[in-house]
């Protein structure tokens, strides 16, 4: 992992093997000449390196490797193997040398490594510690392509911190750009168009997000990966839901054919956001329709991602009323959860089980699930998420009659929130 320039190799090599500068040299090279290699100040010859290879004894392809290629492949190393220790200090450490010697599209590109990672983390502070010197590079770059990779990582990160129409404002700039360049980057165009119209869904601006995503029937023959192009589909059948123009079975059906047997985790997660949706617009007996469906169709044998799902549609049922169902199904999620011995699903299962019982007004056995579920929150819950919970717990006490553990509980959180 670690980049030396020739000099240095040469150097660190001599000293190691207790040579002095004359030792190396003999009658063959000046001592200036090396001391000047070692020090970055010349570049050597070739036959200066196959003779520094044959008298230290390094091999010679290792000396002959330059710091870009060391660090193109630090990178290759990287990037097959993400999940490495310190992936991000690896990166730095890269980018500091690919700077240090001017390597400014390199330095560039794993920039952008970076910030994709720091984006997969969701690291807002180190992103926007990060921010000037991105746009530093992005402007030392000759290659005027990386302006666009610059702002679609800029408009990711606003998205992720839902900051929508800031986000919404970069793809555009990108869509702009790429319409108005002699060579057309259909892939990043659809990506910016699908942004775009997303943050304008987020907004609730429906009209206009789908006469942004309508756009997208032109670029489709150009993107070949079908999870991208259902995903976009998706999109596009649920403005068309929204506006109630007619089309949404439309590009429903289109989405699940873009969708194979290895991406029903996101088909059913897309079906799940067609239920939210419903449920919005009051349609709720196609809403439960939907919701069913995705459940039959989520994958069973990763079992967290299957609880977490069930744990996200249970809550959606309780939000909107369903609580029959969502009874039915919150006693099998809660003894996967003590299976699987995930304290964070057993809390929400215990807190969404009270919800539950409360809407069917058994408050008896609905207090002793908020407590169970207290208990665990306790555990590994932040101060904002305990005060939260304290204040739930007043209310509810407050609504049972019971004054004095309400007033327990209000007070436990005024406590917490002077420290917020």
């Amino acid at each position: 992992m670690e980049v030396l320039s020739i000099g240095e190799k040469i150097k660190r090599t001599r000293i190691y093997k207790g040579l002095t500068l004359k030792d190396v040299c003999g009658s063959e090279i000046s001592v200036s000449k090396l001391s000047c290699i070692e020090n970055g100040k010349i570049a050597p010859e070739d036959w200066v390196l196959k003779y520094l290879s044959s008298k230290l004894d390094i091999n010679l392809e290792y000396l002959e490797k330059s710091v870009e290629d060391q660090i193109k492949t630090n990178l290759e190393k990287l990037l097959s193997n993400p999940d490495v220790e310190d992936y991000e200090e690896k990166l730095e450490y890269n980018l500091e040398m690919a700077e240090r010697y001017e390597y400014y599209e390199l330095s560039f590109y794993i920039m952008h490594l970076i910030f994709d990672y720091l984006l997969k983390v969701n690291d807002v502070k180190r992103i926007q510690e990060m921010l000037g010197k991105y746009y530093d590079l992005c402007n030392n770059s000759s290659d005027k392509s990386k302006r666009l990779i610059y702002y679609m990582d800029v408009a990711r990160f606003f998205y992720q911190n839902e900051e929508y129409f800031q986000s919404a404002n970069y793809f555009n700039n990108v869509i702009k750009s790429i319409k108005d360049s002699e060579e057309k980057n259909y892939i990043m165009l659809g990506e910016s168009i699908f942004g775009e119209a997303l943050c304008n869904l987020m907004l609730k601006n429906y009209q206009k997000a789908y006469e942004i995503a309508i756009n997208l029937n032109e670029i489709f023959p150009y993107i070949e990966d079908k999870l991208k192009k259902a995903k976009m589909y998706h999109m596009m059948a649920l403005l068309s839901l929204r506006m109630d123009n007619g089309k949404f079975e439309f590009y429903e059906k289109k989405s699940n054919e873009m969708y194979d047997d290895n991406n029903n985790e996101y088909k059913a997660e897309a079906i799940f956001n067609y239920a939210t949706n419903m449920f919005e617009m009051n349609a709720n007996s196609k809403a439960i329709e939907y919701i069913k469906n995705a459940i039959d169709i989520f994958p069973k044998e990763d079992e967290e991602k299957f609880v977490n799902f069930m744990l996200l549609i249970i809550e959606e049922l309780v939000n909107n009323e369903t609580v029959d169902l969502a009874r039915e199904l919150i006693e099998d999620v809660l003894n996967i959860s003590i299976k699987l011995n995930n304290l964070k699903f057993i809390e929400k299962s215990y807190y969404l089980k009270s919800k539950i019982l409360k809407k069917q007004n058994d408050l008896l056995s609905s207090e002793m699930y908020m407590n169970l579920s207290l208990d665990a929150l306790a555990k590994f819950g932040s101060k904002r998420q305990i005060y939260e919970r304290y204040m739930e717990m007043g209310n509810m006490y407050y609504d049972i009659g019971s004054i004095k553990e309400s007033l327990k509980y209000f007070t436990l959180a005024i406590n917490i929130q002077k420290k917020l």
